[in-house]
């Protein structure tokens, strides 16, 4: 994802290591973490749910056979902020981004994810930013890591479909659902990258922030590339979004410029906080 976003921007180390977060957070600070879309807000039954996964910290390699679904929006100009208030103030949108895939290979195994994020820059302590305040999963194990891990506003929700190329991807819940279908313009380019590459590596202008209750602002500026490989197709993507206000217009029903990935060893080290 922030290769997408950041591209341009990054800096390449050797490192074996990107940046740690330099204190310890409780296992339970995945339960503090909200959002400003109603739809990825915990309830109850998320709460149980999640409670009973396992705490799995440090780095992640993830996988996606299956395909990695990316299309580009117009930023929201008008009416509240979609951004918490940790990172609002200043905040100048740029773009928002959606991502549907389908993680083949994880450290908790696989599942299924549809993911809105927003783009913006500050003109005080210049920077580029990215938040996602949705991001919606069928595992509750990635749900309680991705919060505790990188202050991602993980829930949980219905998946039916493949997020495959020509196919459609949908998520929902109780009074919302989002679909997301591909369809190719051109041929696919093949890629790899060499292990030596290591860390992709932004300067501290450039990066995520997920706000964490209790843990602080997390901010995610590194990818581990080394020995990925993969292939990347232009594609039209198309939208269809039921729901509250806030989810329809972080993700509007429309049809957008987009991509399809497939991917291995996409590397994601535990983040820094402020």
């Amino acid at each position: 994802m922030a290769a997408v976003l950041l591209a341009g921007f990054t800096t390449i180390t050797m490192s074996p290591a990107a940046v740690a977060a330099p204190e310890h957070c409780a296992s339970d600070a995945w339960e503090s973490i909200t959002s400003t879309i109603p739809e990825a807000r915990l309830t109850d039954s998320m709460r149980q749910q999640i409670r009973k996964g396992p705490d799995v910290g440090g780095s992640w390699d993830l996988s996606s056979t299956d395909g990695f679904v990316i299309w580009m929006m117009a930023p929201r100009l008008g009416g509240p902020s979609l951004l918490p208030k940790d990172v609002a103030d200043g905040a100048l949108p740029l773009a928002k981004y959606g991502f549907a895939t389908r993680y083949s290979n994880t450290p908790v195994g696989p599942y299924n994810e549809i993911t809105g994020m927003l783009s913006y820059a500050r003109l005080r302590n210049p920077g580029m930013f990215a938040h996602s305040p949705f991001m919606v999963v069928d595992s509750p194990e990635t749900a309680k890591n991705g919060r505790n891990n990188w202050g991602f506003p993980k829930s949980l929700a219905d998946f039916v479909g493949t997020p495959r190329i020509g196919e459609t991807l949908t998520a929902g819940g109780d009074g919302w659902s989002v679909s997301v279908s591909s369809k190719p313009l051109l041929f696919d380019i093949h890629m790899s990258l060499p292990e030596f590459l290591g860390y992709i590596q932004m300067p501290e202008q450039i990066s995520f922030e997920q706000p964490s209750p209790a843990c602080g602002i997390k901010k995610m500026r590194s990818l581990r590339l080394g020995g990925l490989s993969g292939s990347v197709q232009v594609a039209l993507i198309t939208v269809k979004t039921e729901g509250s206000d806030e989810l329809r217009a972080l993700l509007p029903s429309g049809v957008y410029p987009g991509g399809y990935i497939t991917f291995d060893h996409l590397g994601f080290d535990k983040p820094g906080m402020n």
